[in-house]
């Protein structure tokens, strides 16, 4: 029953997503502006219920959330969120780095260390640039310590 009312609950997300994007692209110049500047205001709906459908029929083994992550946007980019599998997110962490899954452990340290220098926020602010650039240095550190703690974690 639980695994229907999940179903039942994705399927009402896309509906809900299907109107939500006629009612936004009803007038072009909203839905573009939206497009651009905030798609996840565009895709929210489907967002939304596909995870409570998701654990409905996972029957709540996403209490913790430990089984079940909502990847983050590497490099600030503003494309819409996706639910990565393991395998994707590594190799992504692997781009952050700008590293290669055959690398080594010292090889992805060092790019980890030459990458926080470059892009952390203490040293870009002291440069005196504009507030979006000292946003982008704070995101893109959270990013590669992430991958950097990410990459650690699964080679052990």
């Amino acid at each position: 029953m639980k695994k229907i009312i999940g179903f039942s609950i994705i399927a009402l997300g896309i509906f809900l997503e299907v109107l939500w994007l006629g009612v936004c692209f009803g007038t072009v110049i909203v839905g573009i502006a939206l497009l651009i500047f905030a798609p996840r205001i565009l895709f929210f709906p489907f967002n939304f219920f596909f995870v409570i459908g998701i654990a409905m029929i996972a029957g709540g083994s996403f209490q913790n959330g430990a089984n079940f992550r909502y990847q983050s946007n590497f490099g600030g980019n503003q494309q819409s969120p996706n639910f990565a599998q393991p395998q994707s997110s590594l190799s992504k962490y692997y781009e952050v780095l700008e590293s290669k899954p055959t690398d080594s452990m010292d090889e992805i340290k060092k790019n980890y260390r030459r990458l926080v220098r470059e892009y952390h926020y203490d040293s870009i602010a002291s440069k005196d640039l504009p507030e979006d650039m000292l946003k982008f240095a704070e995101q893109k550190t959270k990013d590669l310590n992430e991958a950097y703690s990410a990459i650690k974690e699964a080679r052990g």
